[in-house]
């Protein structure tokens, strides 16, 4: 184009518009809606990430709190069968005492040494002064 249309085109005045022809829209009236659209979107995308972190979260702590819980009573569970181990050899040492204590042979060890116990060869004889009053009636019928 050569320079003297150049300046003659910058120049002119620019062509009327009819005054009854509707006004172009500006280009950003048209995205507003859209934007505010996107941003609407954005915040319910970023409320929903905050509240899958926040639910993660909750279930990363509960899992470590289950886990702690677990541990806890994995260790009062191996207290208890020790003393229950320790308990039942007790029980068994004391079974076999009892046994040791009650055989017949040491009852009649510690009658004879210590009690004065004479075995029975011929029937006793007690004197009538020993006796209750009618035993020596009973004791003469036998």
């Amino acid at each position: 184009m050569p320079a003297a249309a150049r300046h003659a085109h910058a120049t002119a005045p620019a062509p009327r518009r009819d005054a009854e022809a509707r006004p172009e829209a500006p280009t950003y009236a048209y995205r507003a809606p859209h934007t505010r659209r996107k941003a609407a979107q954005r915040s319910r995308l970023t409320r929903t990430f905050v509240i899958f972190v926040a639910c993660l979260t909750v279930l990363a702590v509960g899992r470590v709190a289950l886990s702690f819980a677990v541990v806890q009573k994995s260790l009062q569970t191996g207290a208890i069968v020790r003393e229950e181990r320790r308990v039942s050899e007790q029980n068994a040492e004391l079974r076999e005492e009892v046994a040791r204590l009650s055989s017949t042979s040491r009852i009649q060890r510690i009658a004879k040494s210590e009690l004065g116990l004479v075995e029975p060869t011929a029937p006793a004889v007690y004197p009538d002064a020993l006796l209750p009053a009618g035993a020596s009636e009973v004791a003469a019928t036998r």
